[in-house]
């Protein structure tokens, strides 16, 4: 075993369904509440297995992306040596390939022109396309015309949806505001809910099936991520 694959071996991926190339899943939360690092850490989850990952923000410039990345890495791997950690960190940046748009440049178009550059140029495929801050108060033909780019590249991609307290709308799939109106596109959808202990993750679609029973609740560590312990708030009949 090499020395990055021992340090990888005891990272637990987070407790969420793989995604199919062409699929798209949504992360839900309230500004704050860690949209952006739950896209990392499900990223990570992409390059630790040597797949590359497309990882595009609006309104962020990438040497901050990367701090994402480097300050998630220390945290998962704090029981590692400083060298090793960082060896780790080179293995992966070659796998990676970040992205910075401003807000009303973004467009399904120009993320495709962007995907075809780096595949024919740099001979960079994409397994997993994270997508970080876009507003989805904007149409839905924008996430039609994304999903469209997921299937025409075999990629899964992963996008963040920020949910408001003073917008209680929730449709009757149990979805709320603002993917409520557009669910249908997503194959799965999780949302992050702080707790006094941790970060619930809870699980409102897994692969195409609403509100699954099992496994479908989970407490993250909120610096690193990490699963906690399962949530026994289910149990408890608090919703």
């Amino acid at each position: 075993m090499t020395d990055e694959n021992a340090v990888c071996s005891g990272y637990e991926k987070m407790p969420v369904s793989r995604l199919e190339p062409g699929e798209m899943g949504v992360v839900l939360a309230r500004a704050g509440a860690g949209k952006t690092a739950c896209l990392t850490h499900l990223a990570l989850g992409y390059l630790l297995d040597k797949e590359p990952v497309l990882h595009v923000c609006v309104d962020v410039v990438p040497d901050k992306v990367k701090l994402w990345y480097h300050k998630l890495l220390k945290d998962i791997f704090s029981n590692q040596p400083e060298r090793k950690v960082t060896d780790l960190q080179h293995a992966i940046e070659p796998l990676r390939f970040i992205m910075s748009f401003l807000n009303r440049t973004f467009s399904p178009e120009k993320l495709e022109t962007s995907i075809d550059n780096l595949e024919q140029q740099a001979k960079f495929v994409p397994a997993l396309i994270v997508l970080d801050g876009l507003d989805f108060g904007r149409a839905r033909a924008l996430f039609e015309k994304i999903g469209g780019v997921a299937r025409r590249h075999s990629a899964a991609v992963w996008v963040s949806a920020r949910s408001h307290r003073h917008i209680p709308d929730v449709n009757e799939r149990g979805i709320p505001y603002p993917i409520d109106a557009m669910d249908d596109l997503f194959s799965s959808v999780i949302i992050l809910q702080p707790e006094n202990d941790g970060i619930r993750l809870k699980s409102l679609k897994d692969k195409g099936n609403y509100n699954p029973v099992a496994d479908s609740e989970f407490l993250l560590d909120p610096d690193t991520f990490l699963l906690l312990k399962k949530s026994h708030l289910a149990e408890r009949g608090d919703q």
